[in-house]
Parts: structure tokens; sequence; C-alpha cells
């Protein structure tokens, strides 16, 4: 397995030259995980950065009541756990919700990285800035929002091909965990924006048949 190639098809490491990515794979350990399978758990101790570079995994973590409140889905290309790297522990559980292929890049050595290398130092500062600004996002939703505004904000974040359907790469129940809701009521308020034309979410696609409602519905202008 080419790591070169690998790290190079993260967007966080795309414009480095050779000698960085050389560097980068001195550290970097690749691994795979079956669906299910933790990357890490809540609590455990941090050992570096991690990046997917093929399937999805899931990071949440578990309320009192054992529901789970997933925060951010991360897919191929993408890194994750940044802010961990300066933590003695992960804030948060790591899961692939698909078999996944993730790279380990180990803290010392990308902290070091880091020292030398001021142009990927302002990178990561970038993704931090872009994962707080997700995070205070969340959070407004949460609690400003009613359900079906919180999915309506999710399907209009999501890439739309035009005039064809929105292919979603995690299940129901783990995009209800994400909008802070059960099942049972996304299946209710999925049902209210089929009837009333607005969209339709049929298998692992989703159809928009009224872009206008949908982005009333997401800023609260419009009940469903």
């Amino acid at each position: 397995m080419d790591l070169t190639h690998l790290l190079r098809s993260c967007q966080l490491f795309s414009d480095l030259d050779e000698r960085e990515l050389d560097a980068l794979r001195q550290i970097a350990v690749c691994r795979e995980y079956r669906k299910g399978q933790f990357v890490f758990t809540e609590g455990s101790p941090s050992r570096g950065v991690h990046i997917v570079v093929a399937g999805t995994v899931k990071i949440y973590r578990v309320g009192p009541d054992g529901r789970e409140r997933v925060f951010h889905i991360v897919q191929a290309g993408d890194a994750f756990a940044e802010a961990a790297m300066f933590m003695d522990a992960y804030p948060a559980t790591a899961e692939a919700v698909t078999t996944a292929t993730v790279i380990l890049l180990e803290k010392n050595g990308f902290k070091q990285l880091l020292g030398r290398d001021p142009k990927l130092s302002f990178k990561i500062i970038g993704t931090l800035v872009k994962w707080l600004r997700q995070m205070r996002d969340a959070l407004t939703d949460l609690t400003l929002k009613e359900v079906p505004a919180r999915f309506a904000s999710y399907v209009l974040s999501l890439p739309a091909p035009p005039g064809k359907p929105i292919k979603v790469i995690i299940s129901k129940t783990t995009l209800a965990q994400m909008i802070g809701t059960t099942k049972e009521t996304f299946s209710r308020v999925l049902g209210r924006l089929a009837e009333h034309r607005v969209l339709t979410y049929r298998g692992d696609q989703i159809r928009i048949l009224n872009r206008k409602r949908l982005e009333k519905i997401a800023r609260g202008d419009e009940k469903i």
C-alpha cells in the first residue's frame, strides 16, 4: 500500500511536496477497520491525527440517557481528531460506519513536523477553526431549531448534483442521531416532508422536490 499516495489524497496534505509527504509517511500507520469497530473510544489516550482514506467513520458521544449524539461523519479524504492531538485523551468515540481504511499520524512525530513546517501548522489551525464552526452551528441548531429545520439544514449542506437525487452514505438511524432526535420522530418528519412535496427520502437517496420551501423550513420561516 502506497502511503505517500494515500496521504496526498487527504485534502489536508494535497498541496505538500514530496519531501513533506515523505516526512509524514515516516510517522504514518495504516489500519483497516470492520463496520462497527472502534477507531478509538472516549477517554482513551490520544495517539495522534487520523485520516480516512476509504469508507466512513462517525464521531460521537454517549449521553447520560444512553443515546448517541453524533457530532460528525468523516468520509474518505478527511482528517479527524486534530484537536485531540493537543489533549491527553480523546473527547469522543470514533467508530467505523462501513469497512474503513484509516491512517494514524503519530502524535509526537506530527507535533515535531508542525514545529518545522509553518505551512502545515497553518493548515491544521484552519481545520480546527472549521471544526469549531461546525460545532457552533450544530449547537445552535440543537438549541434553537426544531427537528424539521435541523434536517432541512443538513440536507441543504449536502452536495446536490443538478437534477439528480442526493446519495446519503449513512443510515437513517445515524442521521437521526446527528440531528438530535429519535428514529421514530425522524420517520414522522420524513412523512410530513413527503406529504407536503418538499422532499422524498427512499433507500439511500434524497430527492428535493421544492428547494425554496426546504430553505424556509431550514430557517424556521415555515413549519410542517
